[in-house]
């Protein structure tokens, strides 16, 4: 209770406890200015600390929260209006050959590393107002595509903003230790998590739990992604279904619908989706007929919003099945009773077949085991 009286009365509001990563993180100085990283599992209240520390400096200066993912930054963007109306919340995510200069009045500024960085490099001059810098899923620094942006952009930052609190946020970090040094920050780690999560493999008719729980039998009739899809719909749950390519996705989306009867409250949607383009394509056309069987699948090849469609419908729990590449695992809010990982190897044009990163893997299995 002691902490909670400390804490800017607009982020906690009904709040009665806090979770361990919360209470751990200002112990390490969050209200004091100091610099942090968080690792800890999804769910645990890592965005919590970020909103903390940048509403307790908000009269220091803005606030930059930099996501990897576009969509991301828009959900980031409705759920901190939601929250703050008090307060000027921009999401910046466009044309990376503007300074965006309207984003001075801004108090917070969401927006993803390539478009931050490029910011910097047009010499926006509201940038030495900025107070706060939250960096989440900082693990992406090890990433082949977007690693080498987002550690410049942290080189940057710390060189022409020294006095900003700097917030990163992960819940998969092989080396905590090296990347806080780095950082200059202090490190706060912890394994709570709210909903207990259970790792297994399926094999031989089961899947094969490796955390003391008991086996789960799923008779192979089909194939093992379309069988445990189908097992999660029987007991009025939802998936998602982690494939390695759009193909994929699609194909294995397709197979679990034509196993599924027609939803007649799906029908409107079904059809709204054909609607997003003026000529509907034959990926349309499929994803269609997948809505129409309480089935989507999901990749950056959908417009955004056939996209957002199924994001909103699966929150509503009307779409219990979502065929997605790993791009979906990145922090946005899907929260799922499964995941199911449907290949543990993906094909490089350079390398051939190739064991996905245990960071893709921990990322992926952490949309389930929340609340």
């Amino acid at each position: 209770m002691k902490y909670l009286e400390k804490i800017p009365k607009e982020v906690i509001k009904d709040f009665k406890e806090l979770r361990p990563c919360q209470i751990k993180s200002l112990k390490s100085g969050l209200l004091e200015g100091k610099n942090l990283l968080v690792c800890t599992p999804t769910a645990s209240g890592k965005t919590l600390v970020a909103e903390i520390a940048a509403i307790n400096r908000i009269n220091q200066g803005k606030c930059i929260y930099i996501v990897p993912l576009k969509a991301l930054a828009l959900e980031k963007n409705q759920d901190f209006k939601k929250k703050y109306p008090k307060l000027k919340i921009s999401v910046s995510i466009g044309d990376l050959d503007s300074s965006d200069p309207w984003l001075a009045d801004s108090d917070i500024i969401i927006t993803t590393s390539e478009k931050m960085e490029s910011l910097i490099r047009h010499g926006s001059p509201w940038i030495s107002k900025v107070a706060t810098i939250i960096i989440d899923e900082i693990h992406l620094i090890n990433d082949p595509g977007r690693g080498p942006t987002l550690e410049i952009l942290v080189t940057l930052l710390k060189k022409i903003l020294p006095n900003a609190q700097l917030i990163a946020l992960s819940a998969t970090i092989g080396n905590p230790k090296e990347l806080t040094k780095w950082l200059g920050a202090n490190l706060v780690i912890d394994d709570w998590r709210p909903v207990k999560l259970y790792q297994g493999i399926y094999a031989e008719d089961e899947i094969d739990f490796f955390n003391k729980k008991d086996n789960v039998l799923i008779p192979l009739k089909t194939e093992p992604a379309v069988d445990i899809a189908l097992d999660t719909i029987q007991k009025n749950k939802q998936a998602l279904v982690f494939c390695n390519t759009k193909r994929s996705a699609e194909a294995t989306a397709e197979r679990i619908s034509k196993l599924q009867k027609l939803n007649p409250e799906l029908k409107k949607m079904s059809e709204d989706i054909l609607k997003v383009l003026s000529s509907p394509t034959k990926q349309c056309r499929r994803l269609s007929y997948c809505i129409k069987h309480g089935i989507a699948f999901h990749h950056a090849g959908l417009p955004s919003k056939q996209r957002s469609t199924i994001e909103t419908a699966f929150r509503d729990k009307k779409i219990k099945i979502i065929c997605c590449t790993p791009t979906l695992a990145m922090g946005i809010s899907m929260d799922a009773f499964r995941t199911i990982i449907k290949s543990l190897k993906r094909y490089s044009p350079r390398w051939g077949y190739m064991w996905i990163p245990v960071l893709e893997y921990h990322q992926c299995a952490g949309r389930a085991g929340r609340p």
